[in-house]
């Protein structure tokens, strides 16, 4: 039986760690109700109520000891004999406590313990002496858990062996236990989500005889924060702009490729709830980590909550994606559902969009779905055997933004501009998104440069950049279009480029550089384009270097 669960930790809002049974009990119905057949107790001992609650539920339980990332103080080369000591004693009581639980099905002995040079701000505090190697301290708890209980196999979750981290000294640790279990963080903290398959493929062929699972995956998702394509800019893993959307992005590229792999025995997602850390600062909460699938207080199930229980239930599950998007920065959008029903529609104020069958991974996908200004009630209608059921939410467009569609180009949440809605980066095909301001996410943060000649600066310091376009969907007529451009770093000359509005050259050869005169200063272009056939088409075409823009402004 292949394993498909969450990461789980107990604390929540207003309780933190003083839970009593119903809370647990709360928590293990709403994982059961997404279709989850596997926890991983994480990262410590958990108590006996979530055993007992297993064994009676048939639920497959991963355990563990709390040796995370470190194992070693300071410079240490080798783990102290108090840390050795302490680490023997839980493994050995968490064995012990739980060893008569049908549930358990394993022992995990650490988590993260191959971090190496990758980050030694976090692991070490000196950049020169040489990583300690856990290998030992693991052989000696395999060792240990093995004579505790020779029927359980053990198991470890690495973060980094064949991660993104350059030069970086990391220890190849996940030989120390029977199962493999890798952390990985495609999309989000590294890399792109396509590069999660090829990379457990790679782990699949140095150790074909090591079961390998994938113990952590998932991204941020703060449900006050919104995007209108999570492709459109660049994710802050650190910082604020961390969508909703994002977050069942990433869920839905990851398990497209993890349900494809058959090699995997099981994969638990990060995380089942939102839980608290002191070291976050990140979307809409403080010392929260907000990739749960289900907010700390337990009120809001995300949206990737549903997504997971229409492919991994029978149960009819039918759930409009973006329902806390509410007021819409478009008047027309791309609706995403999440449908197990063998036939899927949807309407928009009463008005049949379409219907959808047997939709790939259970979404069900609409695109350029029109919105009236005003309220607009969009209901999907799955379509079981057992009869239909609906979601119905509410979404809202302003007379203003209804009037004239705002486009910050490569951002991924687009900021408030007193008097103007801007949406963040849509409709565009190609290119490639850019950040003046970019941030890697780790260490301080860079001084902040700003462009001049522009009341809209946050609006400036983003684009799209190479070869690209945009198609935004219009009722026919004539429209003025305010294109914003900064040149981020070019000096004159080195770029030039055209736009093409519906087939014709409206700009000519543009260099950003030489007609600012000065770095990081703000040009507009406005140009007139009739609109016959209900879609503005622009392209953005290279002559020398890469086509570039920052802001589109589009009033009837």
């Amino acid at each position: 039986m292949r394993l498909q669960g969450v990461g789980y930790h107990q604390d929540r809002e207003g309780k933190g760690w003083a839970t009593a049974p119903a809370d647990i009990e709360q928590d293990f119905a709403i994982m059961r109700e997404m279709g989850v057949n596997s926890i991983r107790l994480t990262h410590y001992q958990h108590g006996q109520v979530i055993h007992d609650l297993a064994d009676r539920y048939g639920m497959v339980l991963w355990d563990e000891i709390p040796l995370v990332s470190r194992w070693t103080w300071g410079d240490d080369a080798v783990a102290s004999a108090g840390l050795r000591d302490d680490a023997r004693q839980q493994l050995r009581e968490l064995i012990r406590q739980n060893g008569n639980h049908a549930s358990v099905f394993n022992w995990g002995i650490a988590n993260e313990v191959d971090f190496g040079k990758s980050l030694p701000a976090f692991i070490t505090t000196s950049k020169d002496t040489p990583a300690p190697d856990p290998l030992p301290l693991l052989r000696e708890l395999n060792a240990l858990a093995k004579s505790e209980d020779p029927s359980r196999a053990t198991a470890l979750a690495t973060c980094c062996e064949g991660r993104l981290l350059g030069s970086a000294d990391i220890p190849i640790t996940a030989e120390a236990a029977d199962l493999g279990g890798a952390n990985r963080y495609f999309g989000w903290y590294y890399g792109q989500p396509g590069d999660l398959g090829k990379h457990l493929d790679s782990l699949r062929a140095l150790r074909p005889n090591q079961p390998v699972s994938v113990t952590e995956y998932g991204a941020g998702g703060a449900t006050t924060i919104h995007t209108d394509n999570p492709l459109g800019g660049k994710v802050d893993q650190r910082g604020r702009n961390q969508p909703e959307e994002y977050e069942s992005y990433i869920h839905e590229t990851a398990w497209a490729t993890l349900s494809a792999k058959p090699y995997l025995w099981g994969t638990w997602l990060w995380n089942s709830f939102d839980f608290a850390t002191t070291v976050r600062r990140e979307g809409d909460a403080i010392d929260i980590n907000t990739k749960g699938l289900v907010t700390y207080d337990r009120k809001i199930r995300k949206d990737a909550y549903y997504f997971y229980k229409a492919n991994w239930t029978a149960t009819p599950t039918v759930h409009v994606a973006g329902r806390r998007y509410v007021d819409r920065a478009y008047p027309v959008a791309d609706v995403r559902v999440y449908s197990n029903a063998p036939r899927t529609d949807l309407l928009v104020n009463d008005r049949v969009v379409g219907t959808l069958s047997a939709c790939p991974q259970m979404i069900c996908a609409w695109s350029n779905v029109a919105l009236a200004a005003g309220a607009n009630r969009v209901v999907a209608r799955g379509v079981f055997p057992t009869g239909a059921v609906d979601d119905a939410i509410e979404w809202r467009v302003a007379p203003e933004a209804a009037r004239s569609i705002r486009i910050d180009s490569g951002a991924l949440v687009a900021p408030e501009i007193a008097g103007k809605r801007y949406g963040s980066d849509a409709f565009f095909d190609g290119g490639r998104f850019g950040d003046i301001n970019a941030y890697s996410g780790y260490g301080p943060r860079p001084e902040k440069k700003v462009v001049a000649g522009t009341p809209e600066g946050a609006v400036a310091e983003t684009y799209r950049e190479g070869r690209f376009g945009y198609r935004v969907p219009l009722a026919n007529g004539r429209y003025t279009v305010e294109l914003s451009f900064v040149e981020p770093a070019l000096a004159a000359g080195a770029r030039q480029f055209d736009v093409v509005a519906n087939g014709k050259r409206a700009i000519a050869a543009l260099d950003i550089a030489a007609v600012a005169g000065a770095p990081l200063t703000r040009v507009t272009r406005r140009i007139v384009v009739p609109v016959t056939d209900g879609m503005l088409d622009l392209k953005f075409v290279p002559i020398k270097g890469d086509a570039i823009v920052s802001g589109i402004e589009i009033t009837r």
